[in-house]
């Protein structure tokens, strides 16, 4: 079984880092539609850099795929088939910058709806009983599985804003799901899992320190679709996990969203889609990260850093899952203080007052940069 989860881990590490690393080497005849430029209020990289990253993960989860055994192939492909809305208007966009935020977020709410339909896992309950008696009918709990899908596909999207953060939120949240798959001996859950970490990380170290390569909206929507597909699923399988794991796993970009879509109608009164430069790790970017590559001596790591930093978030969420996955109380206590430590978090970076990390490279040296 190790050598197996192992096959199934390094191969497709091997083909997402070798497409990823060809993509960067042919961006001269591809970069007139694969480049995204320097342009747009949320942007934070220096130079433009090719935004199909999702191309390299999804070669690699195909190739993946057909090392698995028979039990998780019954599980890895009816993924990688609903997967295809949601891929496809991702790409498209990518290409040719014109697919829009609403059409995006259609598509990817059809391929939860095909997941749905296909495997027939729902979120039929999440340990509540005034949600549960609502969710025991058929249609709402589809609808509402579709949409909680779609919901975390997109954000995804939105935590793409600096090298890494994305893609490391997603393999520190799928290595919390696979322990407890792991855990309840669901091995052919863990098979689809390591294998979607390994292809993640292929296409992690082109990505990261240096950002020679985006995930893009392909890449994004796919990644948050298997996030919010693996979270449906173990529970489902496996009984004795809540329900509500998912989103204690996934609460950091749940809340970034939220703040977003507040932020947006309520206090600015503008369209919710509407890009701007206050999330979370754009304000770091411009704060902490800053400080910290100066102080360190590595001005050429600032967005880098601010991935760093903000990964504080999934890890602690990660810890709390892991603690209280069997129990509803512990679980919803765990997303109360993840959510305190999200706000608190946002709410003295965008004040600038100290934070804990600040107070620690006050006590580096400076370093002349």
């Amino acid at each position: 079984m190790a050598s197996q989860l192992f096959l199934t881990g390094l191969v497709p590490f091997l083909v997402s880092l070798l497409a990823c690393i060809a993509i960067v080497l042919t961006q001269r005849h591809h970069g007139h539609l694969t480049t995204d430029g320097q342009g747009g209020v949320q942007k934070l990289h220096s130079r433009p850099t090719p935004r199909v990253g999702g191309v390299g993960i999804a070669l690699a989860a195909g190739t993946g795929g057909l090392l698995l055994a028979p039990e998780a192939q019954a599980l890895w492909w009816p993924i990688c088939l609903t997967v295809i809305p949601a891929f496809a208007a991702g790409l498209i966009e990518d290409v040719t910058k014109r697919v829009s935020a609403r059409e995006r977020l259609i598509a990817t709410v059809l391929s939860g709806l095909l997941f749905v339909l296909w495997t027939g896992y729902s979120i039929s309950g999440v340990d509540l009983p005034w949600i549960d008696s609502v969710l025991q009918f058929g249609l709402v709990a589809t609808v509402f599985t579709a949409v909680a899908i779609g919901g975390i596909a997109n954000a995804i999207n939105i935590i793409d804003g600096v090298n890494g953060l994305s893609s490391g939120t997603v393999m520190i949240c799928l290595g919390v799901l696979g322990y407890i798959a792991f855990a309840q001996g669901d091995m052919a859950l863990v098979a689809c899992i390591v294998l979607c970490i390994a292809a993640v990380a292929g296409f992690f170290l082109v990505n990261f320190p240096f950002g020679r390569l985006f995930l893009g909206d392909a890449g994004a929507y796919s990644l948050g679709f298997l996030l919010a597909v693996f979270a449906v699923a173990l529970p489902q399988r496996n009984p004795e996990v809540s329900p509500l794991i998912g989103l204690i796993v996934l609460i950091y970009p749940v809340t970034e969203t939220l703040v977003s879509v507040w932020r947006r109608m309520v206090r600015v009164g503008s369209h919710p889609g509407r890009p701007d430069r206050l999330h979370l790790h754009s304000l770091v970017f411009r704060s902490q990260a800053r400080v910290a590559a100066r102080r360190l001596g590595l001005p050429g790591l600032r967005n880098a850093m601010a991935a760093v930093l903000v990964f504080s978030m999934p890890l602690l969420s990660g810890f709390f899952a892991l603690l209280s996955y069997r129990d509803p109380l512990l679980i919803l206590a765990g997303i109360a203080m993840a959510v305190l430590a999200y706000l608190t978090f946002y709410r003295r970076v965008a004040l600038l007052e100290p934070t804990l990390t600040d107070r620690f490279l006050r006590g580096l040296k400076p370093q002349n940069v």
